[in-house]
């Protein structure tokens, strides 16, 4: 899986939602830490965190892992 595209697509999802990285790590019960490292590329979200992105972004599962499949 390619960390910096799928980086790319959270951060475009968060956007849209306009909610800001803290936000964000609320809702799905982590640190903004983490959802920076995630936007970034510098760390994947495991399968349950993107679970919870899922929920929190309003997004289908497929969105995240269109062309990350790489």
């Amino acid at each position: 899986m390619d960390a910096k595209k799928l980086g790319k697509k959270i951060k475009i999802a968060r956007i849209e939602q306009d909610i800001t990285q803290v936000q964000l790590a609320e809702a799905i019960e982590t640190r903004q830490k983490s959802v920076s490292r995630y936007e970034t590329g510098a760390a994947l979200p495991s399968l349950e965190t993107l679970e919870k992105l899922v929920r929190a972004l309003n997004r289908p599962f497929s969105y995240f892992l269109d062309d990350c499949m790489s």
